[in-house]
């Protein structure tokens, strides 16, 4: 696990860190610290829902 993915998966959302890792993060970074959230037992629902707008608002830009 890199420190992106460990970072997007354990701060919490309002940590400007946490805001900081999102937007240099790729999206294969983005997609993999989903996953690994996704397949823990904590409460990560917050982090999730954060990390799945940032990559839709990635694809909307593309798409322009």
């Amino acid at each position: 696990m890199t420190d992106t993915v460990h970072s997007l998966s354990s701060l919490p959302i309002d940590d400007l860190n946490f805001i900081f890792v999102l937007n240099r993060a790729t999206d294969e970074e983005i997609s993999q610290a989903i996953d690994v959230m996704e397949n823990s037992s904590g409460q990560h629902k917050g982090r999730i829902t954060a990390c799945k707008r940032e990559l839709r608002k990635r694809m909307k830009e593309r798409n322009k």
